[in-house]
């Protein structure tokens, strides 16, 4: 991904799933934390997420949702700032079974296996609230590799104003403005057809 094509702004709202590195222990570096024997995307070191100009596009009040894996919360707490955002909340957790109250699958882990993924809420200068409805849980099953739920985007438009950016996307989506080296291609994610 060329940092340079990063959309022009200003955005109101940016949404993140960074291609975080981990090592594992049969590869130290350059892989993706989820320990599969296949990367399935291309992976980024902190250094080279923390040079993104992200906070160049956006807004002065704005707010960004980034997805985060356990394994990297220091991390997101220092890329949320190096993009000169300060984190507010956990804003989602998502419970990855379809119904409350339903075991969620089981994923990898390093000590325990992982069943939910956090989305956090950073702000930058003072974006309103448009809704005090928006529940934190999300159920909903997990789709291919590294997918999120499509429900995030209706909480999210509900919850704060836009424009929208989704960074590192991997689909289009109306009303939002994507940017990712796999945001060109729309693949079976939660149901949705193939679209080329």
């Amino acid at each position: 991904m060329n940092a340079s094509m990063l959309p022009a702004g200003p955005f109101g709202c940016l949404l993140a799933d960074p291609p975080w590195a981990s090592g594992t222990y049969s590869n130290r570096t350059g892989t993706t934390p989820h320990r599969g024997k296949d990367d399935h995307y291309s992976v980024m070191s902190f250094d080279q997420l923390a040079a993104l100009p992200v906070g160049s596009v956006a807004a002065r009040d704005c707010a960004m949702f980034m997805w985060v894996v356990d394994s990297h919360l220091d991390a997101a707490l220092r890329l949320g700032e190096a993009w000169g955002f300060r984190f507010k909340t956990c804003a989602f957790v998502w419970f990855k079974s379809r119904n409350e109250g339903v075991l969620p699958k089981i994923g990898m882990g390093y000590w325990t296996r992982k069943q939910t993924e956090q989305c956090w809420l950073f702000t930058r200068g003072r974006p309103p609230r448009l809704s005090k409805g928006i529940r934190q849980a999300i159920f909903c099953e997990r789709g291919l590799h590294s997918a999120k739920p499509d429900e995030q985007y209706e909480r999210i438009e509900a919850l704060v104003a836009g424009p929208y950016l989704e960074l590192f996307a991997r689909l289009s989506r109306p009303g939002w403005t994507a940017w990712g080296d796999q945001s060109g291609f729309r693949d079976t994610l939660f149901g949705n057809e193939a679209v080329a």
